[in-house]
């Protein structure tokens, strides 16, 4: 059930998606699903629906909270800033046996209501960690969390010279083999497009799909991780000569929003194993009384900030991050 607030907001939802569909210049067509994967690089903790409605509001924001949220991390919203409106879950809980009063209690989608986030750029206060990923240097930090990633994930990489001209790279089910030859950000580039491959479509998704289509999902999953990373990824024109209706567009944001969020969610998850390794095999560090600790320098350090900051917005605006339709 949805009031006349949310089915406004649902109502942009299918406007953006059917007229970016429908849209006639190839050049505008792809810079505008650019500008959608940015958002999702950008927003990964929120739902792909909020994401476009976050894009549509404040194109510009590069970091989006609660008000709450902001207040525990140290900042206020400035008087008179406008909030984003984003689509909330609201839930209520059901006994599973209705005769039995303790039978488990479970969570029951009830319908949606409308909450407000506020841009970085519309709060003051103490400074936010860095979410870069020494993109000035190529990300040769990246390239080790994603084969970490491959060995979580049970697939097997391997490095070798590929004979096929043109042939970058390949999955073949459970094993994916990268041009051992390519540049350390090509490399990075390959691996997440041929892991995205391997999440998004394996088994029936494979029959279902057109190849035009789950290359064009695994290339975008690839652009979003590494520009979640700050690593620049050259894209191609994803839709210049991709034909489709609003319903088969909205499958693929979808597709690509589950893979993004998964492969993201496993390079930060080792991130924090490999901090938790590092603190357990380093000396401890011999200070004077009442001597603070020295801020963290090292690339490791400044990843880790990112998942710090995923964490804090994803503790305290989960309500706003629903996986059902808005």
């Amino acid at each position: 059930m949805m009031n006349e607030k949310t089915r406004a907001l649902a109502e942009q939802i299918e406007t953006s998606i059917n007229t970016l569909a429908t849209e006639t210049d190839a050049v505008r067509k792809s810079q505008n699903f650019l500008n959608w994967l940015d958002a999702m690089a950008k927003f990964s903790s929120y739902s792909l629906n909020n994401q476009i409605l976050i894009l549509l509001q404040r194109p510009l924001a590069s970091r989006v909270a609660g008000f709450q949220t902001w207040r525990k991390l140290g900042r206020h919203v400035v008087k008179g800033a406008k909030g984003i409106a984003i689509l909330a879950p609201c839930t209520y809980g059901k006994k599973t046996d209705t005769e039995e009063d303790d039978s488990p209690t479970i969570k029951r989608l009830g319908g949606f209501k409308v909450v407000w986030v506020f841009a970085e750029e519309d709060t003051d206060g103490e400074p936010l960690p860095t979410l870069t990923y020494a993109a000035a240097t190529g990300g040769e930090e990246l390239l080790p969390q994603l084969e970490a990633a491959a060995r979580t994930l049970a697939i097997q990489l391997d490095y070798e010279e590929i004979p096929e001209a043109g042939v970058q790279g390949y999955s073949a089910g459970g094993r994916i083999v990268i041009r051992k030859s390519l540049e350390t950000p090509a490399k990075e580039a390959v691996i997440l497009h041929e892991l995205s491959h391997e999440l998004l479509h394996r088994g029936d998704a494979r029959k279902t799909v057109s190849r035009r289509q789950r290359e064009l999902e695994a290339e975008a999953t690839a652009y979003v991780v590494m520009h979640h990373f700050g690593i620049d990824h050259i894209a191609s024109n994803y839709l210049a000569t991709y034909d489709v209706d609003g319903e088969q567009l909205r499958e693929s944001l979808g597709t690509i929003s589950k893979g993004a969020k998964r492969l993201i969610a496993v390079i930060e998850g080792n991130q924090q194993d490999l901090q938790h390794t590092e603190k357990r095999h380093r000396p401890a560090e011999r200070r004077r009384p009442h001597e603070r600790p020295s801020a963290p320098r090292d690339c490791h350090s400044r990843i880790l900030t990112t998942r710090s900051w995923n964490l804090a917005v994803r503790s305290s605006d989960a309500c706003c991050r629903s996986r059902s339709p808005f």
